[in-house]
């Protein structure tokens, strides 16, 4: 599950776990473990922005509202890191009788210890030191129009500022924590198609998302900003096995503060030294079930950061290859519910390990 994605870099030990099962049915001839709902996990964290550390997952699959062809899931975390750089997020995913409606619910609080590296193609000769404190608060809401497709809108908040923590003088001092703090809040629309057999571990199906935010402006130059997201996730299966594919872009429109930029989301990329106006990511994954229990991934992607769209490929930009490997453990088959671990790198960063439930996209 994302929130997004992103927000929460992990490693790839997948044990110790905690799992709660529901219930234990036994036959005469084994004991047959029945899929768990709720699962607790410790979560070592290596993160290229972040440092290493510890952090701790929670997810609870509900039960199916009458209907419908999806659970809602409710999901926990929180992290430490050696940097002293902590975060919560909290979050809902709520799936409505009959698949009428579909809500998402999130909040999150962030204390970090960061390093700024500049922005689209035009990266710092060293990266500056500065502190982030800050809070978001996420919703959405959407409607079927036709079976699969979904229309809705959403809406963000996010509050915080930052203090630079090098040695300069108090006016450009000033400079950057204005330019890298502030509250903002913005709202657009979405629209989906997902004919996904599952939104945890699709095995087949597709995966077409648009989403725009408009905020009323930017207080630096009083003029109002946008963004607009697409992407395009797909699943073919191969027998018991599985290749998956997707293609994103995400763009500005306007003046839009530093703190805002976009930034790659995909395996091996620190997060925090790739930001632009304008990313075009894709990424493609092939999964290999061994048995019921266990599986392995190995995927591939790259990324273009660029000052704006027509710039992606062009000198002022940056384009970064990522690869990498997994390995997955299976807890509830019927609701996707698994651990995946992952191993990546990308050009210009160090090696990233990540343990989430569920696939990475």
């Amino acid at each position: 599950m994302k929130f997004k994605t992103l927000l929460c870099s992990s490693l790839l030990s997948i044990s110790p776990l905690w799992a709660v099962a529901d219930t234990v049915e036994e036959s005469e001839q084994q004991a047959e473990k029945k899929d768990t709902k709720f699962a607790v996990m410790p979560v070592p964290v290596t993160d290229d922005a972040l440092g290493a550390g510890l952090g701790v997952n929670a997810m609870y699959i509900h039960e199916r509202a009458e209907g419908a062809t999806k659970p809602s899931v409710s999901f926990a975390y929180a992290q430490y890191t050696d940097t002293k750089s902590y975060m919560g997020i909290v979050g809902h995913d709520h799936m409505f009788a009959n698949d009428a409606w579909r809500a998402e619910v999130y909040a999150g609080y962030f204390g970090l210890n960061l390093k700024y590296y500049g922005a689209g193609g035009a990266p710092l000769p060293e990266p500056a030191k500065y502190a982030s404190n800050s809070t978001f608060l996420y919703g959405s809401i959407r409607k079927q129009i036709i079976p699969n497709l979904y229309a809705g809108i959403h809406a963000l908040y996010s509050g915080g500022r930052a203090n630079l923590r090098e040695d300069v003088p108090d006016d450009e001092r000033k400079v950057f924590n204005h330019l890298m703090g502030g509250n903002n809040s913005a709202a657009g629309f979405v629209v989906s198609y997902d004919t996904r057999d599952n939104f945890l571990a699709a095995r087949k199906g597709l995966l077409v998302e648009a989403k725009t935010l408009h905020y009323r402006k930017n207080r630096d130059t009083g003029k109002p900003y946008h963004y607009a997201n697409v992407k395009l996730n797909h699943y073919i299966p191969l027998g018991d096995h599985v290749l998956a594919y997707r293609i994103g872009s995400r763009n500005s429109i306007g003046n839009v503060p530093i703190y805002q930029l976009a930034h790659p989301d995909i395996r091996g990329f620190d997060w925090n030294k790739y930001k632009g106006n304008a990313v075009l990511q894709g990424e493609v994954e092939y999964r290999h079930n061994f048995n019921e229990t266990w599986g392995g991934v190995v995927f591939a992607g790259a990324a273009a950061i660029g000052d704006s769209i027509d710039k992606l490929f062009g000198k002022e930009s940056r384009l970064i290859p990522s690869a990498g490997i997994g390995a997955r453990y299976t807890l509830n088959r019927e609701e996707g519910l698994v651990i995946g671990a992952d191993i990546a790198t990308s050009e210009g960063n160090g090696t990233t390990f990540y343990l989430r439930f569920g696939e990475a996209f």
